[in-house]
Parts: C-alpha cells; sequence; structure tokens
C-alpha cells in the first residue's frame, strides 16, 4: 500500500526513555497502522541532545530559547501551567509560536496530512495546512474546553481551530457534545475517538492480598491545583486512625511540596509516599501492586489514568464529572462522589478498603467494559488511519 505521511505537532511528547510528558501522544503515534509514517514536531528541552528517533518514529525537537529557558513544554500540567509560574516566559511565547510555525512548515511540506494535539497546535496547524492545502485533524481534550469556557481569547483560538480544521476529535463524548452545541455550523467536523489502553495491562494479574497487610491506594496525574490530590489527602485524613492504607501518588508538579506538607500535617507522612513522574513501565508496576484507584480531579477530558487503572482491574473512586463519569460507572466498576461532597468521598473510600470482595468484582468489570469497548491502542490507531483516508480520498 503507498505510504502516507504524516506530521504531528504537539507540545508536550517524551524526548527521552524516562519521561512522561505527552505519554499519551506518543502512544497514539505509534499506533496508527502501516502505511502511516509520523514525523512528530515538538518543542526542544533543556537537554543538548535528542534522539532522531524513538520507537522507531521521527522526533523533530525545535528551539525557540537558549537551552536553559525552553521550560515553556514539557512540564507537568503543559504551556499554560509554565507560563502561570513563570510570568517570564510570556516573553518567549511568540518565539516560541514562529518557531512551531516554521518548524511544521519544513516537515508538513513532505506530509500528506496533519495531525495537531490541543488547541494552540490546532490553530498553527490549520494555518499551515492552508498554506500548504493539506487537511488538518486536531485532538482536543478537557483542558482545551474548559478554558475556552472561561477565557474569550481562548473561545476565540478554539473558533480559529475549529474553523481551520478539516476534522476535531474530542476523546470524549462530553467533550464533542459541547463542541456541536458551541459551534453548529461546524457539527460535521466533530468525531469522538477514545483513546485507549496497552494490551499488557489488561493482561496484568492481580496481586493476592492477606488480610494483615494495608490497602494499596494509587493516584496518577500532574501534581496541579486541577487534579484535586490535596482532596484525596484531605479524605484520607478522615478515615478512622485504626484503618491500614497506604497512598502512592504517581506524578510530578509545582503543587508537590505543599500536597507533603499538608500530609506532614496530617500526620500521614509514612502513608503517602510521592514517587514523582515515572516512565511508562514503572506506572504499570504500580498499578500492578495496587488495590484501589483514586482521582479527585476538579476537571477532566477523558483521563487516560483511570483507563489505565481500569486495564489493570482496579476498581475506581472518583469525581462525578464529565469525560470520568462516561467511563466509571458508579456501582459497577467504581464509585462516583460529586466534587464538594467530601463526607461521600470518605464513605466511598472506607466502604471499599473494607471489601476487598467488592474491590474485585469492580476490577474486574472495568476490565471486561474496556475489552468489550475495543479501547485499545491499536483500535484507536486504525480509527485515525480511516479520517486520514477519508479525507484524503485513500481506500
Amino acid at each position: 500500500m503507498e505510504r502516507l505521511p504524516l506530521a504531528v505537532l504537539t507540545t508536550s511528547y517524551p524526548l527521552h526513555p524516562d519521561s512522561s510528558s505527552g505519554i499519551f501522544v506518543q502512544r497514539l503515534v505509534a499506533s496508527l497502522p502501516a502505511p502511516i509514517e509520523a514525523s512528530v514536531v515538538v518543542p526542544a528541552d533543556t537537554a543538548a541532545e535528542w534522539p532522531e528517533k524513538m520507537a522507531g518514529i521521527h522526533v523533530q525537537p525545535f528551539r525557540y530559547a537558549p537551552r536553559a529557558w525552553r521550560i515553556l513544554a514539557h512540564e507537568p500540567g503543559g504551556v499554560p501551567v509554565a507560563l502561570k509560574r513563570h510570568r517570564r516566559l510570556y516573553l518567549l511565547l511568540p518565539v516560541f509560536l514562529l518557531a512551531m510555525l516554521l518548524a511544521l512548515l519544513r516537515v508538513a511540506r513532505h506530509a500528506a496530512a496533519i495531525q495537531a494535539n490541543w488547541v494552540i497546535c490546532g490553530v498553527v496547524a490549520g494555518f499551515v495546512g492552508k498554506v500548504l492545502a493539506r487537511p488538518v485533524v486536531t485532538t482536543l481534550r478537557g483542558e482545551d474546553v474548559t478554558r475556552a469556557q472561561r477565557s474569550r481569547l481562548d473561545r476565540w483560538l478554539l473558533n480559529l481551530c475549529v474553523r481551520w480544521s478539516a476534522r476535531v476529535v474530542g476523546v470524549s463524548e462530553a467533550i464533542v457534545a459541547w463542541l456541536r452545541s458551541e459551534f453548529p455550523a461546524q457539527a460535521s467536523k466533530f468525531l469522538v475517538i477514545e483513546n485507549g489502553v496497552h494490551d499488557a495491562l489488561l493482561a496484568m494479574p492481580r496481586p493476592i492480598r492477606h488480610a494483615h497487610q494495608p490497602v494499596e491506594l494509587i493516584t496518577v496525574g500532574s501534581l496541579i491545583p486541577r487534579k484535586g490530590v490535596d482532596q484525596i489527602i484531605g479524605a484520607l485524613a478522615q478515615l478512622p486512625r485504626d484503618a491500614e492504607w497506604r497512598l502512592t501518588v504517581v506524578g510530578a508538579g509545582p503543587e508537590e511540596q505543599a500536597l507533603r506538607e499538608q500530609a506532614r500535617a496530617a500526620g500521614l507522612s509514612e502513608q503517602v509516599r510521592f514517587l514523582g513522574a515515572l516512565a511508562p513501565e514503572r506506572v504499570a508496576d504500580e498499578l500492578a501492586m495496587a488495590d484501589l484507584f483514586v482521582l479527585a480531579s476538579h476537571a477532566e477530558g477523558r483521563p487516560n489514568a483511570v483507563l489505565e487503572a481500569m486495564a489493570a482491574a482496579l476498581p475506581v473512586v472518583a469525581t462525578d464529572i464529565a469525560g470520568v463519569n462516561e467511563i466509571v460507572q458508579h456501582e459497577r466498576t467504581g464509585l462516583l462522589f460529586h466534587d464538594s461532597d467530601g463526607a461521600t468521598f470518605v464513605a466511598h473510600l472506607h466502604r471499599l478498603m473494607n471489601d476487598p470482595t467488592l474491590r474485585a468484582q469492580f476490577g474486574e468489570n472495568g476490565r471486561r467494559w474496556l475489552v468489550e469497548r475495543g479501547l485499545t491502542w491499536a483500535g484507536t490507531g486504525r480509527r485515525y488511519a480511516a479520517v486520514f483516508n477519508e479525507l484524503l480520498g485513500r481506500p
């Protein structure tokens, strides 16, 4: 079959084997079937050099500042959090966007189509697509919609992104429903393509627990305010003192020190361990040793961490918010609580921590649901390939 060169534009992508920056973008690109040949355009980080290929994928970082200043992307929370933490980086933003534009122009000249991730990349890719007459498929996630709902500038950028993209993919039904309601004239462009999980997680055996062992809880995500890890620690602090548990926090971010201090002040330093950002293989290892996954986010798109926890047959306790309640079925695969309802959160934790049979039942239900839906990365890659083939008039 004739090769299909594809340019992929993203602000987050793992440039090193132990990096977790934009790992789900890497998994999406790696899942694209032959004959698609992807070249990834991504901001450079503070390293001196980058591999020309990672997992067989061409990666082309673009420089936009001296090495020590290349912190606008790749940090937990991405560009928005970096700008909020380091106001001086706004001075770099015009140079960053121009460097992104020029880098994509170079790569897209040799591509048949462009795939962009997040709104700002969709705007840049949309402009390049018009210049080079290339179709653009932009993937949006929860933060894109949340920001557009709160900011006129972000709403304007989203409008440009939608107008200049041939297709706009939402990773959840909630995202696409909102887009269709806000942009009815463009409704035919929107479609849902869900992220997948690795087959290895679906085959992962659950550990055998003994009655005297503490219940192992885990949460995975950037340590930023939106993720609500402080709510998790606060809820655990309200459990009975004789409850035996341990929480593993996987992820890095600007909230880490405050969260450590919160755990220390609550007398939980010995029960809450912070592992920082881990490579995907190590995250899988931690999921394999856990009994219960916890998510307390205030807003999400369709959290990959929850999907991976369900693939590992873990029950989930999570906030009842759009994107999450599409995948966590209350009283079947986990338990949901309203964002402001701390008492119910504590009750859900206490209930599952004391019922290993229910934990196992919820975990197996979640894994079975993923298998029935075909939510693997291979399936996700095939759906994207079908979109590119349709736009390019290929069989």
